[in-house]
């Protein structure tokens, strides 16, 4: 008879029924053994806990500009509108990128709006980077080389900038580690099915950006890596979802003639050249910040003497790990002892070349043969390949290209720093102190990038980083637009006006659609839109940096500043309550552009602005034009000055209300004098989305498209009319 385990006071009945179950249940038994094994990996809770708060701290914080807000747009009005993404948005070499950001934002746009939960849902694919990043390291090179690779890269203060707002760039990064994951599936596991995942990663990852092309080299490597593993079927259905991912796109090229092909081979062939803008950007991925700090008051710039170390110490770090890496995969006393065999055997043959190749040939096949070599060969790939590549170019290389080699140079640190540490315990006790010192260096490399991100991210949500023209946060712009509509609400005004400048237009006018208070938003740069005279008083949001709406509204309007709305890291937004001035003396009902403009002073307006004199016609909308889905209306206003010199303005706004006024502004140069007489001319046309259809399916696209433009005339069949300028 069994004996029971000694000490526990249970029967041998109970441990027959155990062994019974999982003799008939070997699933369930193999399922609670992994469930058991996993539950043992308690370091994973702390190090997404980690990745999670630097990327969702104080996230409304997060930059929405044009970029973000056309592609979580184009994702929300793809769901309201029925259309099928075939685009993007417009890269910098002016092609349009293909639609993945599109159909992966329209998963947080199904459920909402709001734009916020298009960042947190980049945060949460960076969150999944870190711990694939630990899986991976895991499987292949250790638990603390996992714990170490996953905390450096969860920590890193410039990944961590990419994985807090809105772009198609910052959602390479976990579809990188499944890539690699694949190679590796084939290169150092051997199994077959690898390259189908593979080829479906690259190709979200290539249109996710362009330049990630780059890592099909990897692809190649891992083909000539794993001998055996590469099914026929494998690359049918590799390439037939290949063809499923860029369908769209395809289409989208064939309606254009393949138009961006065309741009792409004449940007190959522009002349090119070496530099080390790539490598100076790789090592930008291992600081602890990008820039030192120009306020002294931040948080930041209190601990840059601290940081400051830490980027060469990080750069020695991975230097050491490339040396590492690269001796591994050089090598092997395997191919020591086969090497010398085929000297010995070489001497029989008297052609140095069969020698030679023999050699070569032998190596080879050893080499194929030592699955670890090979998987270290494809990480150096990965790390080194990129950076060649983009330093011999013809465009311009900027700091996210490299977003490709991530988490790759966490990863080799963390591979070397759980060797060295390794190795120093298997040594005798008075290696200890080296052992120990390892780990002590491994934790104040970690705390010291913690320290330095979480002190960016303090700064930054208090507003303490300064910011230009071209960065606006998604809480200042939100409550600006909240600010004017609960003015117009509580005030029982019936319209509020939007000034807006290149670089704001786009995100304003997105957020502007979820206002209760209907809204123009209009392009301020050369004009200003109010209220007509019996329409009563409105409100004005006018933008941080737009000086000449505020100039006009002292000649043309009596305007009352409410606030001013915060806009964080910079100068605020300013809402007022506009009433414009009512019409003296009201221009013939002749001088007017048949329905569209009606010109309600004969006399130009003239003042000063900016160091230069400027001319202001002032004209009452006939028409009326509703706001839709991406369109713009646009009257573009010549003004020929004494019969020689033609100065253009466009009008552009969002919607067009009857009896509402527009004043189009005209700048002169510094030496111009005042002209004695001045005709006006316009045209008008409107802009929408380019959308293709094939039958029943419709294509969304970021392309947009004129209507004909169509030259106002007068009620007399005039091109123009006359004012008077003094």
């Amino acid at each position: 008879m069994r004996e029971s385990p000694p000490g526990n006071g249970m029967s041998n009945t109970y441990f027959d029924s155990i062994q019974t179950a999982q003799e008939f249940n070997p699933d369930r038994s193999a399922f609670l053994k992994k469930i058991g094994s996993w539950m043992g990996v308690w370091e994973i809770v702390p190090i997404l806990g980690i990745a999670a708060f630097l990327r969702f701290y104080q996230l409304t914080t997060t930059e929405f500009d044009a970029d973000q807000a056309m592609v979580f747009r184009m994702a929300r009005d793809a769901i309201n509108h029925g259309l099928i993404p075939a685009t993007s948005n417009i890269a910098s070499i002016r092609i349009v990128n293909p639609p993945a950001v599109i159909y992966l934002l329209m998963i947080p746009a199904a459920f909402s709006s709001n734009p916020l939960w298009g960042a947190i849902f980049v945060g949460l694919l960076n969150v999944i980077a870190v711990l694939l990043t630990y899986i991976f390291v895991r499987r292949y090179y250790g638990r603390i080389g996992a714990i170490i690779a996953s905390l450096l890269y969860a920590t890193a203060a410039e990944p961590l900038h990419y994985s807090r707002f809105i772009w198609q760039q910052n959602m390479i990064a976990p579809f990188v580690v499944l890539f690699i994951f694949a190679l590796f599936w084939g290169v150092v596991d051997r199994r077959k099915g690898w390259l189908i995942p593979a080829l479906v990663s690259l190709g979200i990852l290539v249109q996710l950006h362009e330049t990630t092309i780059i890592l099909s080299s990897l692809l190649i490597v891992a083909f000539l890596l794993s001998p055996g593993t590469v099914r026929l079927r494998d690359l049918a259905l590799g390439l037939l979802f290949l063809l499923l991912l860029f369908s769209t796109y395809l289409l989208w090229e064939i309606a254009i003639k393949f138009g961006d092909l065309k741009v792409l081979f004449q940007s190959s062939k522009l002349p090119s050249h070496f530099d080390l803008t790539a490598l100076n950007y790789y090592g930008l991925f291992l600081s602890p910040y990008a820039n030192i700090p120009t306020n002294i008051h931040t948080f930041e710039y209190e601990l840059v003497p601290l940081l400051e170390g830490l980027r060469p110490s990080m750069v020695i770090l991975l230097l050491g790990g490339l040396v590492f890496i690269a001796m591994k995969v050089i090598s092997s006393p395997q191919l020591q002892n086969r090497n010398s065999d085929v000297h010995e055997e070489s001497r029989s043959y008297r052609h140095p070349l069969w020698s030679f190749l023999r050699t070569v040939n032998t190596s080879w096949t050893d080499f194929r043969a030592t699955p670890r070599r090979c998987g270290y060969f494809l990480l150096l790939t990965w790390q080194i390949v990129p950076i060649l590549i983009l330093s011999h170019h013809s465009v311009p290389v900027f700091p996210y290209y490299l977003l490709m080699v991530l988490p790759g140079p966490f990863i080799i640190i963390g591979i070397l720093l759980s060797s060295l540490a390794n190795w120093f315990q298997r040594r005798r006790w008075v290696w200890n102190f080296a052992y120990y010192g390892v780990y002590v260096c491994t934790c104040l490399v970690i705390v010291a990038q913690l320290l330095g991100s979480t002190a960016s991210l303090i700064d930054e949500a208090n507003g303490n980083n300064l910011h230009g023209y071209g960065f606006n946060t998604l809480n200042s712009l939100e409550g600006a637009l909240n600010q004017a509509d609960e003015l117009a609400r509580s005030h029982n005004l019936n319209h509020v006006y939007i000034a807006t400048d290149q670089y704001t237009q786009t995100s304003l006018d997105y957020l502007a659609e979820q206002m209760h208070t209907p809204t123009t938003l209009f392009d301020a740069s050369r004009c200003l839109v109010l209220p007509g005279a019996t329409a009563g008083p409105a409100v004005l949001l006018i933008g941080p940096y737009d000086t000449l709406s505020i100039a006009l509204l002292s000649h043309f309007a009596r305007a009352t500043l409410v606030s001013r709305p915060e806009r964080l890291g910079g100068v605020p937004f300013q809402l007022y309550i506009v009433q414009p001035i009512a019409d003296s003396q009201p221009a013939p009902s002749h001088e007017a552009f048949v329905h569209h403009l009606q010109l309600l002073d004969k006399q130009v307006q003239q003042f000063s602005f900016d160091n230069s004199f400027w001319l202001a016609t002032r004209w009452s909308y006939i028409r009326s034009a509703i706001a839709d889905y991406r369109t713009t209306y646009t009257y573009t206003m010549t003004a020929l000055l004494d019969g020689k010199t033609a100065i253009s303005s466009q009008c552009i706004s969002t919607s067009i209300r009857a009896g509402d006024q527009l004043i189009a502004t005209f700048p002169l140069s510094k030496s111009a004098n005042a002209p004695s007489s001045m005709t006006i001319t316009a045209k008008s046309f409107t802009t929408m989305p380019l959308n293709v259809s094939y039958g029943s399916f419709h294509l969304e696209n970021i392309r947009d498209q004129n209507t004909q433009p169509l030259f106002l005339q007068t009620t007399e069949g005039k091109p123009g009319i006359s004012l008077a300028t003094s």
